[in-house]
């Protein structure tokens, strides 16, 4: 019985650590994919001056945007969940 018990603690470790971290639970509605033109990333000090008049944009945000250009194209920008950066930004 002694011998069993390191193979019982390792799968029970195992079987938490695989169902309990995936990070992709609850991040089905990102409203876009990468392959529409969407990119994902999280927003800086400098993007500000840029995205300031968009609601709810804050320093540190997840958003979805397309790019017009070098520039944001400002009807296409939306905060998403922080997990969105997470699974499809950089």
């Amino acid at each position: 019985m002694v011998k069993k018990a390191p193979f019982v603690v390792l799968l029970s470790l195992f079987l938490v650590i695989s169902t309990g971290c995936d990070e992709s639970v609850g991040c089905d509605d990102c409203g876009g994919t990468l392959d529409e033109g969407y990119l994902f990333d999280y927003v800086s000090t400098e993007d500000m001056q840029e995205l300031g008049a968009i609601d709810d944009i804050e320093i540190g945000a997840c958003i979805r945007f397309k790019l017009d250009g070098s520039d944001f194209d400002l009807d296409n920008v939306a905060v998403v969940d922080d997990c969105c950066c997470e699974t499809q930004g950089y």
